[in-house]
Parts: C-alpha cells; structure tokens; sequence
C-alpha cells in the first residue's frame, strides 16, 4: 500500500523562482497540476511518483499551460 501526499503549495524553488511561485495568481495553477497527476494516479492504479511526467505535461499543455519559454 502506499500512501501519497500531494502538496502543491510546497515547491522546490531558488529564492528568486519562489518569490514568483508565491504571488495569489499562481496557486490555481499548481492546485491544477497537483489534481491532474492525483487523476492521472488514481485512473492508472499507481501511485502519485509514478506518473507519466510527459503525459502529465501533455495534458498540461492541452489544457493550455505554459511549462517552458
């Protein structure tokens, strides 16, 4: 069995990325990232540090998500 636990409001970030990351406008998004892989998980029957990173990001940018410059 295991146990997960997604918490998508403590991120690993440089000081400089984190002062973005914790501006209002941000946490929508992480809260969407952070549902999408818990769905991801639950549909596959795996856990959470399982998940397809490149679906995971596929369904990102179908959804209209920017994850790079």
């Amino acid at each position: 069995m295991y146990l997960n636990l997604i918490v998508p409001a403590c991120v690993s970030a440089s000081h400089v990325a984190f002062s973005s990351i914790r501006t209002e406008v941000q946490y929508p998004m992480l809260g969407h990232v952070a549902g999408l892989a818990a769905t991801l998980a639950l549909r596959d029957g795996r856990p959470v540090q399982s998940v397809d990173t490149r679906l995971l990001q596929r369904h990102l940018r179908d959804a209209g998500q920017v994850l790079g410059l």
